[in-house]
Formats: structure tokens, sequence, C-alpha cells
């Protein structure tokens, strides 16, 4: 017993120092990637659930390719508070493995580098990155829609601190230039004063990073007449449609929509005149400040007044803005 433990030890030394000496065999075979390059683009909507994102990952290097990627934030949906981060998969080709010893041989662009690590035999390179902050995204699309007395409207957007707007008419741009706007409708009348097919598109723009933007958004075609233009020349077209009830239970007015909605933070044109209401839906009046400027809307009706002069005596303009500071 004693002497058949002996040989099966001697047999496994043996075996161990053949597969020793095959190793440095081995790995002479195989040719080293020293560093690697990676561009990451990523388009990740607010409120998405997680697996809808879009990543799209390019390397820019010989001998590895792209492999996939995986998700490592917790949770189901994306959210403003949430930094993405993913880990993605790189294969050496055949023939070579990774030998990458420091952060500085992991070139990234669209990412921030977190760490790196080597699997299978080295040839399999698992990196991991973080993505821009959820912050800086925009979030779903909404529905766009273009009426027949000249005026644009869409429903908020998460993330969005304003929005991009183009107008067409029969497939073509109408004027140089888009236009911008933070409110969630826009007063194409100037604009929409020729018979002819109407279409405006829409996209989001991010309240932190400016640069980020969300996908364009078409309204559906409407078709102005002649007789529906001179209407829109005249100012006798139907205004931004409204429907709904001004309420009052002793807090203050505020205006419920047909489908029980009411608007928040933002004005709101009912009857083509413009009201200001705050963060819990209630109309504003007196003097109001919004995006730098300083507005007056009327003690009694809260209206906005405009091209007029202030029960205190300053001087408005056309657009309401105050003239005299």
């Amino acid at each position: 017993m004693y002497n058949w433990r002996k040989i099966c030890g001697m047999t496994l030394a043996l075996s161990l120092a053949a597969g020793v000496l095959t190793i440095p065999s081995f790995a002479a075979t195989r040719k080293k990637i020293n560093s690697v390059t990676v561009n990451v683009e990523s388009h990740i909507e607010l409120g998405a659930r997680y697996g809808e994102e879009e990543i799209e990952i390019e390397t820019r290097g010989k001998n590895y390719t792209y492999d996939y990627y995986e998700i490592e934030n917790f949770g189901f949906e994306w959210m403003e508070e949430d930094v993405p981060e993913i880990t993605i998969y790189l294969r050496a080709d055949e023939g070579y493995y990774f030998a990458l010893t420091k952060a500085s041989a992991v070139k990234l662009t669209g990412a921030t580098y977190v760490k790196a690590s080597k699997q299978d035999s080295s040839e399999t390179l698992a990196l991991k990155v973080k993505l821009p902050s959820m912050a800086e995204m925009v979030g779903q699309e909404t529905t766009v829609t273009l009426t027949d007395g000249g005026y644009a409207k869409w429903g908020e957007i998460r993330g969005a601190g304003s929005y991009e707007l183009r107008l067409y008419r029969n497939g073509n741009g109408v004027g140089a230039n888009y236009q911008s706007t933070d409110q969630l409708f826009y007063d194409y009348t100037s604009q929409m004063g020729k018979p002819g097919s109407y279409q405006v598109k829409v996209r989001a723009v991010n309240k932190q990073n400016t640069d980020n933007k969300g996908k364009w958004m078409e309204s559906e075609t409407v078709t102005i007449s002649s007789e529906m233009a001179e209407a829109i020349r005249n100012g006798t077209a139907a205004g931004l449609p409204v429907s709904g009830e001004w309420r009052n239970e002793g807090n203050g007015w505020w205006y419920e929509h047909e489908d029980g909605t009411y608007t928040k933070n933002n004005w709101e044109e009912i009857d083509k005149k413009w009201y200001l209401f705050d963060e819990n839906g209630y109309m504003r009046t007196g003097w109001v400040e919004w995006n730098g400027e300083r507005y007056y809307c009327d003690e009694e009706t809260g209206e906005m007044l405009k091209n007029t002069t202030t029960p205190d005596g300053y001087i408005l303009d056309n657009e309401g803005h105050l003239k005299n500071k």
C-alpha cells in the first residue's frame, strides 16, 4: 500500500511537472493585447425599463471584438437618480490574450472607466464602466399635436428643460432656424398664414446637459385651406384648444381639464388669454417671474396683461414682458 501511494505520488509529481513545462510553451504561442479602445454611445430614456436602453459599443483596435454587455444597476426602470453601470465583455481573437496591467491601457469615449478584469485564461476582458447620469437624460416620447388654428402642443417629458421645434409646410422647413421654448406649446399663427400641408417636429433638450436631446417627435399633417389660412392671418382662428372648467374650493382658482388633469408650474392659454399656475396648480396673480422675465397677471382675473401699463405704473410690451425694468 505504501509503495502504491508513493508511485502514485511520483506519477502525479511528474504529471504536474510536465504541465508546468507546457504552460510557458502554450503562452509563447499566443500574442499579447496590451491596450484596448472602446467607444460607447448610449441613449437611455427616463422611465424606460431595464433592457429597453439603446447602447452601442464599438471597438477600435485589432485582435479583439466586442461580445456583449451586462447592466450592473439594481431596479426595474431608469430613474433620474441613477448612474448607469455596465460591464462590457471583449473577446480576444484566436491566438491572442489580454495582457493589460494598468487603467491607462483602456481608452474610453462615452463612458468612465471603473475597473477591468481578465477571465477565461485572459481571453476575455470584463470592462466595468459608468455611463452619463440619468439626470442628463430625457424621458420617453409623447404625442405632438398641430392644430388647424396654428398652435403646436405636446406632453411634458421628464428631464427636459426646454424643447426644440421645427415647422414644415409641404415637406419643407418654414424659416431658416429651429424654434426653442420651455413651454408645452408654441404659437405658429404667424407662420401658418398660407394654404398647404403643415407638420411640426419637436424634441426635448435636457435641463442639465443641453447637448443631450431626445428623439424628434412628429405631429400628424394638418391641411390648411385658403379660408383657414385667412382666419389665421386675421386672428379669428380657434386658439390653443383647452377644454375644462375653473374651480375654487377656498385655496385659490385652478383650471381642471375634462380628463381631470390640471396645469402645474406652467403657463396655459385658455380662451385666448394666458394664465400662470403654481406648483400646486393654483392660478397666480400680480407680479410673477418666469425664466428671467417679469410679467403681471391681473389681481382679479389672473389674465396675463400685455401691451399696457400695470396698476403700479410699469409698461408691458406686446409679449407681456416688463419694459422699464
